[in-house]
């Protein structure tokens, strides 16, 4: 029998690498939402279980005969403004979005979130409401709205934490896009050392994990998605040596001397960069394919440093 999956945001680097996967699913027939100057690099034409949306989450209408039909929703996109739009777009066309499904055919909401807005017990972060840029404030207050709306027990909020990938036929993630620069940067970085932790995944294996989820029997609906933490100093150590620039000592840097330090050189830190500077552990209990008994293709930051360096 074949399922009917509707996916936004497939134009982006995560919803390529999921789309990518998918298409060669003959189980499942695919419906995109792309806006019309949105560009893929793989041709929907030459897929049969594909279909094609041009519109926006601006405006829904044109979906109302659509959303009712799907099985599946797996809520990739999101608006990265910093304002209202963010909020529009975000939280209320989101929820929008989903409210229009059919309670007797969709199985199961996918929907994309930010770790950011987690503390380290998953539960949301009153700072990311507070203070965050407007895209986390939107996603805190989407996550906030969650469990009011009539499908949150059909619901898997899907947390990232940092996202790597893309290649020639995916787009890069911002920090895979700007990974040039930070190991150009590390001949300047290799002396110094700060605290800290993070986790972070590649957008092949969140893929593979947001594919898992769909049918997957889970006891918890709210799942951040990451490999093993791995501490700031170690982080450094790593791009030390994929950079070439390495050195015998490391200095430590306290994370309140980073405050200091920035307004002696006049640099202004807003309410949510001086929380994060204070607070650098952002630690979860995260899940990868392996957590599932999948293959995890980019279980480490070597192997994700090296496929963007290929």
């Amino acid at each position: 029998m074949t399922s009917t999956v509707f996916i936004t945001g497939a134009s982006g680097c995560v919803g390529h690498y999921l789309t990518s996967q998918l298409i060669h699913r003959s189980d499942m027939e695919l419906h995109l939402l792309l806006r019309p100057t949105s560009q893929l690099r793989w041709n929907p034409a030459n897929h049969s279980n594909v279909v094609v949306h041009y519109g926006n989450m601006e405006d829904l209408s044109s979906l109302s005969s659509v959303i009712p039909n799907m099985d599946y929703i797996i809520h990739v996109f999101t608006d990265w403004s910093d304002g209202p739009y963010a909020t529009l777009l975000n939280v209320d066309r989101t929820h929008d979005l989903f409210a229009m499904a059919d309670p007797n055919r969709l199985r199961r909401i996918l929907y994309f979130s930010t770790a950011s807005i987690l503390d380290s017990n998953h539960e949301p972060l009153d700072a990311a409401g507070k203070w965050g840029p407007g895209y986390i404030r939107s996603k805190y207050q989407s996550r906030i709205r969650l469990p009011d709306h009539d499908f949150y027990d059909r619901m898997v909020t899907l947390y990232p934490t940092l996202v790597f990938g893309g290649d020639d036929h995916h787009p890069y993630s911002h920090i895979s896009a700007g990974l040039p620069n930070y190991l150009h940067y590390m001949k300047y970085l290799r002396y110094i050392s700060i605290s800290g932790a993070f986790h972070f995944l590649h957008a092949h294996d969140i893929a593979t994990t947001t594919i898992h989820l769909m049918t997957a029997d889970i006891s918890d609906s709210h799942v951040v998605l990451g490999n093993p933490m791995i501490h700031a100093k170690d982080a450094l150590s790593i791009l030390r040596d994929q950079s070439g620039f390495r050195s015998w000592f490391q200095c430590p840097i306290p994370t309140k001397s980073l405050i200091t330090m920035a307004d002696w050189f006049g640099i202004r830190i807003g309410d949510w960069e001086r929380y994060c500077i204070e607070n650098p552990y952002f630690t979860y209990r995260a899940v990868n394919p392996s957590s599932f008994g999948l293959p995890t293709k980019y279980p480490t930051l070597e192997s994700v440093i090296q496929d963007k360096a290929i």
